[in-house]
């Protein structure tokens, strides 16, 4: 019996060293997670988040517009339109993993230039402001949970050339 009793302890020890603890993803508890899919037109280096007054913000706030700050160089033409589609995705602690929420096309085929993003984009090294508004689509924030880790994922397409800018970004959410 004793040794049974070790041997769930040892299991339970185990397990939890292994599989780890799923309740904040990429230590977004602490910090954003983010990454950019290779693009052959368009490099991001670093990506912080503000608010509309340039102070640093984390947790982010879904409810007010949040400012995307970006060092980048744009290597391809001069952008002047583009099209905007955003995906939302909350973690699952139980399961470990991402679900995409439906937006029912309201986060799809914005107009990029006139939804945050200051057009046209030159090309070489900059620092792009980027502002994210999810207020105006308080149907989908007002079913998220408060204080909660978010996953969006933006893609950019340059209207003109096809390039596609995909940048991915997990973050502690606060709604309210």
């Amino acid at each position: 019996m004793q040794n049974l009793f070790l041997s769930l302890f040892l299991f339970a020890s185990f397990s939890s060293s292994v599989f780890g603890d799923c309740t904040w993803p990429n230590s977004t508890d602490t910090a954003n997670h983010w990454w950019q899919n290779p693009s052959s037109i368009f490099t991001i280096y670093s990506l912080t988040t503000t608010n509309e007054q340039s102070q640093q913000e984390y947790p982010i706030h879904l409810g007010a517009p949040l400012v995307a700050v970006l060092n980048a160089t744009n290597t391809g033409p001069v952008i002047s339109q583009l099209q905007e589609d955003i995906a939302l995705a909350e973690w699952d602690p139980n399961n470990c993993k991402w679900n995409t929420l439906p937006t029912f096309g309201l986060l799809n085929n914005l107009n990029g230039c006139t939804n945050g993003i200051a057009c046209p984009i030159p090309q070489g090294n900059q620092v792009l402001k980027v502002t994210i508004d999810f207020s105006k689509f308080q149907a989908i924030i007002g079913l998220l949970k408060n204080d909660a880790p978010y996953q969006l994922q933006i893609t950019l397409t340059n209207k003109a050339t096809g390039d596609k800018i995909v940048v991915t970004a997990q973050a502690r959410a606060e709604i309210h």
